[in-house]
């Protein structure tokens, strides 16, 4: 579900509340001409290769997609760096630390949509992989239902996942084939 300029829905202005008209792209106008850009959010997402070599991935326990595969993370909090929201959103989601983990490493970006609360919002998503230690203990929570472990030969195109997260282990697989990881 890559994002589209004329496919973005935003509601009500958030100066005023006004109404909102999509002028063209990202740009949307109120009756009171305030110009409202419907810019990406920015957002990131974990995979963590265990030490017996498969990749952990959570499962959605609410809306939207509840059910389906998906990276530990989420959106950035005010002014956070991509690192703290990760570690944040490590510890949110599955109640660890950073000495449960190695360094986080960047692995790519990708864009998307999400919907919330009715309205499609834009979103670029930077996607860190990293080794979890075998000292860590996973206590899924906030969104997470439960994690689930496949392995690097999984046909991740079969996969129940949104297109933007297949994008971040398609780069992931990459690296291990280029012997990266």
């Amino acid at each position: 579900m890559q994002s589209k300029g004329n496919s973005l829905k935003l509601n009500y202005c958030r100066r005023c509340g006004e109404k909102l008209a999509h002028v063209r792209n990202h740009i949307f106008v109120c009756s009171n001409n305030h110009t409202i850009f419907a810019n990406s959010t920015p957002t990131v997402g974990i995979f963590f290769v265990t030490q017996t070599n498969t990749i952990l991935l959570s499962r959605r326990a609410i809306e939207p997609w509840k059910g389906w595969l998906d990276s530990v993370g989420g959106f950035l909090d005010g002014a956070e760096t991509f690192e703290h929201a990760a570690e944040r959103e490590i510890e949110e989601e599955l109640g660890l630390s950073p000495k449960d983990f190695t360094s986080l490493s960047y692995l790519c970006s990708s864009t998307g949509t999400y919907i919330y609360q009715d309205e499609t919002l834009s979103i670029v998503n930077v996607f860190f992989w990293t080794r979890l230690l075998t000292t860590a203990t996973i206590s899924p929570k906030d969104d997470v239902a439960e994690t689930v472990e496949i392995t690097f030969d999984t046909d991740i195109d079969a996969l129940q996942m949104d297109e933007q997260i297949k994008v971040g282990l398609r780069h992931l697989l990459e690296k291990r084939r280029n012997h990266e990881l």
